[in-house]
């Protein structure tokens, strides 16, 4: 027994000293994607800004004795408008957004710059440029701003945000809290997920992802091992953890053309209005309980162009199937003005496609988002107008200021601020005169009934 315990008290001394002399070998750190991470951010970092949006507000404050007595008489001396001054009072709001071109241009949420009078662009070292706003879109939540800085400046490359999968490491880079430039780390927790925020904004197809984001993130770069732009981070749960939100970078390579094009998001139009197919419809029509079914064809529109008419049912556009309202709008927001599709309809019984070319919303030209003509017959006839005189309101563009209003086709606008309405070019003109306008009047006549009606326009 003494000897087999000499015999273990030497095996044990030895590999004691073997581990000393040749200790075991860590795991390779990325492994763990600790130098990955810091890789990425070293990479990409220099491409991320802190936007700091600034908004001007004018109040006007009394100055008094804080005698209630003496105010009463005499405190009108010391009001800031009797003697001309005014309080400016600057409201500070921080986000975060990604350069995506040498030149100065960067991406960012139009949340990040909603409402500013002054947008403030802040680089990794300490410097700040002023950003000029090339264009934004409420509705998908982006905006493309521009800064001049005499220098090409780093810029983060794009990815391919379809190629993405579930549980892929990823790197979310922004300005949380205000606090500067922070690095958080994660993985893609889910993809396709659609969040309503409030009756504006609603997103689609979102990336999920438990890399931390919190507020001031908004605006920030969510990147993949590789150190490309899959995502632009927009919103948070607050009441969860490990849950944020960006939208796929393929959705906004879509949408900056168009802003950097035109300022805003030219949406595909059809000319057409559909709703929900029943089983009694689909009997009445002879078609198959599918799709939906068209109810009204613009005059002009690309529809009428194309041969659909009332009746005809949508069952695709282009390799998306039609089954529902939300599948159409989803065809149409997937296509771009001057793009040339494939409609699929059933019309009694058969199956047939029309060609058509997208073009702009005739509504979406205008600040309103309505598009108006004078009123005639043929229109008094169709809308069942109880008026003669004034615009009938013939197309709402889809989350326009008029859409928010709840106006509708079929309205008569008879005034607009203090304006007379009585033809087409009277709309056209005062809606031009109004654009710089923050909101407007509208006499709005719908069936017998006078009403009117507060537009915000921005």
């Amino acid at each position: 027994m003494t000897g087999n315990n000499a015999m273990k008290k030497t095996i044990l001394l030895a590999f004691l000293a073997l581990c000393t002399i040749l200790p075991l070998k860590a795991a390779p750190a990325e492994l763990f994607g600790t130098s990955l991470i810091a890789d990425i951010a070293e990479k990409v970092s220099p491409a991320v800004v802190a936007i700091e949006s600034v908004h001007y507000v004018r109040a006007r404050r009394r100055f008094g004795s804080g005698d209630p007595f003496f105010d009463q008489f005499f405190g009108h001396l010391f009001d800031d408008e009797f003697m001309g001054h005014n309080n400016v009072i600057p409201q500070r709001g921080n986000g975060s957004g990604v350069l995506i071109s040498p030149q100065g241009h960067l991406l960012t949420n139009e949340h990040v710059i909603a409402g500013a009078d002054e947008i403030l662009v802040k680089f990794n070292d300490g410097s700040k440029l002023k950003a000029e706003i090339v264009g934004k879109d409420e509705r998908t939540d982006l905006a493309v701003l521009k800064v001049n800085s005499g220098k090409a400046l780093p810029h983060a490359p794009i990815g391919d945000s379809t190629a993405i999968r579930v549980g892929e490491w990823v790197v979310a880079i922004g300005n949380p809290f205000g606090l500067g430039m922070t690095v958080t780390a994660g993985v893609i927790s889910a993809i396709n997920r659609d969040l309503s925020v409030d009756a504006q904004r609603s997103y689609r197809d979102l990336i999920q992802t438990d890399a931390s984001i919190n507020p001031g993130n908004s605006g920030g770069a969510l990147i993949n091992s590789r150190g490309e732009l899959i995502g632009i981070n927009t919103a948070i749960i607050p009441y969860g953890q490990g849950i944020g939100f960006a939208i796929p970078v393929n959705l906004a390579k879509r949408i900056i053309g168009d802003l950097m094009a035109y300022g805003k998001v030219k949406k595909a139009f059809l000319g057409v209005t559909v709703q929900k197919l029943t089983s009694e419809l689909a009997n009445y029509f002879e078609v198959p309980e599918k799709g939906v079914l068209v109810t009204d064809v613009a005059r002009a529109s690309p529809a009428e162009k194309a041969g659909i008419a009332p009746g005809d049912v949508i069952i695709g556009i282009d390799a998306l199937t039609v089954a529902t309202l939300e599948d159409f709008q989803q065809a149409l927001e997937d296509h771009r003005v001057g793009e040339t599709a494939s409609v699929k309809i059933f019309r009694k019984g058969r199956e047939g496609v029309c060609n058509v070319v997208f073009n702009e919303n005739p509504a979406a030209a205008n600040v309103l988002g309505a598009a108006a003509k004078t009123i005639n017959p043929d229109l008094e006839r169709k809308y069942y107008l109880y008026v003669d005189e004034g615009c009938v309101i013939v197309s709402v563009s889809p989350g326009s200021p008029a859409d928010n209003a709840g106006l509708r086709p079929g309205d008569v606008i008879q005034q607009i601020n203090r304006e007379v309405i009585l033809s087409e070019d009277d709309f056209n003109r005062t809606i031009q005169a109004v654009a710089g306008q923050n909101k407007v009047i509208l006499r709005v006549v719908r069936g017998q009934t006078v009403n009117l009606l507060l537009v915000k326009l921005k």
